[in-house]
């Protein structure tokens, strides 16, 4: 499946947003200060086809990035859009209509795209070479498994799917990780975990571990991957704490939180809060480049990309991306930062037949430069 040229023209799909902060000089850990001298501003922001967008990765092989499209209610037209990271232009997209995919984990040295159905209760496994889905991976029969964040270790070639559970210690309704061995892609063994609702995730391989975030137990699980054993658990004092980002040198985590509407910084050994950020709104996604020392917080509610300073903790830019700012990936060489963003669409009790709102905002992929 492709995109119809129709549907992203060059009038109709591009849209140029206006810088949204003055500029500002500000000090990048490990840069000097006269290395930053602006503020993080956009780019442009493009509508993706068919809609329904969600997770986003960037593929540094053929600087594309893909995203995850479902398509509009009560339609069969999910896609993996893939766009030009540059332009935004439109390419061949790769159909997933049979089973929608929302989460996505990407291997950039084996070209493999994990992809959670979370409909399905299984992960797709795409070698987006040839846009074929090569493996599809469950836990036996059971159907009801609601996979959420695929986290790839491309060292190791292992895929970490988070698995939303009820509260910690509920045996009914288990939270684990999965661990994909990305050689056979097959599912290598269950990890269980002691945080309630889990959401988010992130490998630090400096130091072998995993961390999950629990939404519903607003803390933070620390997993030794050697032995697959959960060696600490950090309260984050947060509400709602949904992703959360790793610095590996620094050894620090930073966790989205939605209700609070915060960023967390929190110590990776200890679980000391060194800081908290508000940031806005629907905290959702937090990402973190050690290149120029920022970090990234999408306020799903408030419409906005917050840029932290990661040396200071200061705001650099309170950026207006679209609608429901969702998830972040970014380019490490050009520093460049991707954000999906949904769109307003129908309450689940909505009548059939009633029009899906028409929402300019929405559905767009948005590019960052710093």
């Amino acid at each position: 499946m492709t995109f119809h040229r129709s549907l992203l023209t060059a009038a109709a799909a591009v849209v140029l947003m206006a810088a949204a902060a003055p500029a500002v000089a500000y000090t990048v850990q490990g840069a000097p200060a006269a290395a930053a001298t602006s503020a993080p501003t956009i780019d442009r922001s493009v509508k993706v086809a068919p809609g329904g967008v969600y997770e986003i990765v960037f593929n540094p092989a053929d600087k594309t990035v893909l995203v995850a499209a479902v398509g509009p209610r009560g339609e069969n037209r999910a896609a993996i859009a893939r766009l030009d990271a540059t332009t935004l232009a439109p390419g061949a997209s790769i159909d997933v209509s049979s089973d929608a995919l929302y989460g996505l984990g990407f291997n950039s040295r084996t070209q493999t795209l994990y992809g959670t159905a979370t409909r399905t209760g299984t992960v797709a496994a795409i070698d987006v070479r040839t846009n074929r889905v090569i493996a599809t991976i469950k836990d036996g029969d059971e159907e009801s498994a609601h996979v959420r964040e695929a986290i790839v270790d491309e060292v190791n070639n292992k895929v970490y799917v988070t698995i939303v559970g009820g509260d910690a210690g509920d045996a009914s309704r288990p939270n684990q990780v999965w661990v994909i061995d990305g050689a056979t892609n097959k599912l290598e063994r269950k990890l269980d975990v002691t945080v309630g609702s889990l959401t988010g995730a992130a490998i630090d391989n400096t130091h072998n571990r995993l961390y999950v975030v629990g939404m519903g137990s607003n803390t933070v699980g620390v997993i030794d991957l050697a032995t697959g054993a959960t060696t600490a658990t950090y309260p984050t004092g947060s509400d709602r704490a949904t992703n959360v980002a790793v610095d590996e040198a620094g050894s620090r985590l930073f966790i989205a939180s939605q209700g609070s509407g915060d960023l967390t910084v929190m110590n990776a050994n200890t679980g000391e809060i060194i800081r908290k950020v508000p940031t806005g709104e629907g905290a959702l996604s937090v990402a973190y480049n050690p290149g120029n020392g920022q970090i990234y917080v999408s306020n799903r509610q408030a419409g906005t990309v917050t840029v932290v300073n990661g040396a200071d903790y200061s705001v650099l830019a309170n950026l207006a991306t679209g609608t429901f700012p969702q998830t972040i990936a970014i380019d490490r060489a050009t520093n460049a930062v991707y954000v999906t963003n949904k769109a307003r669409g129908l309450p689940r009790n909505a009548p059939e037949g009633t029009p899906v709102p028409v929402d300019p905002n929405g559905d767009t992929v948005t590019i960052i430069r710093p």
